[in-house]
């Protein structure tokens, strides 16, 4: 588990990679015109590793600063690029403000497409 460091006057906070995969998977998951997170390979091979509250997120950590890879599915008939945007603004402003951590980057990789009909099954 690596962890993000936080520095301030009364010492250090550290937050877990999970916490910050949490975070960024409900911000995702607010944006209009994201279906669900999608699975990402190694998720997929082991149910074991994947863990349903970080699904479709994966964070890495490059000079100090946070990097979030984005798993989605987008519902048909929407602008992918504009709902990549609008995704990419929500997550990294949702974990900079409620973690105080740097976000350097959050990469959007749509997984999926869900049609109409598939959500009515």
């Amino acid at each position: 588990m690596e962890t993000a460091a936080v520095e301030c006057d009364l010492g250090k906070v550290r937050i877990a990679d999970r916490v910050i995969a949490m975070t960024a998977r409900s911000a995702a998951l607010q944006v209009q015109g994201i279906a669900g997170m999608g699975e990402t390979f190694l998720q997929s091979l082991s149910s074991v590793i994947s863990d349903r509250d970080t699904d479709g997120v994966h964070v890495g950590f490059k000079d100090g600063s946070v990097v979030l890879d984005l798993y989605v599915c987008v519902h048909h008939g929407l602008r992918i690029p504009a709902v990549a945007l609008a995704l990419q603004e929500k997550v990294k402003e949702e974990v900079s403000d409620c973690l105080g951590i740097r976000v350097s980057a959050v990469n959007v990789n749509v997984s999926g497409i869900v049609f109409d009909k598939d959500q009515a099954e």
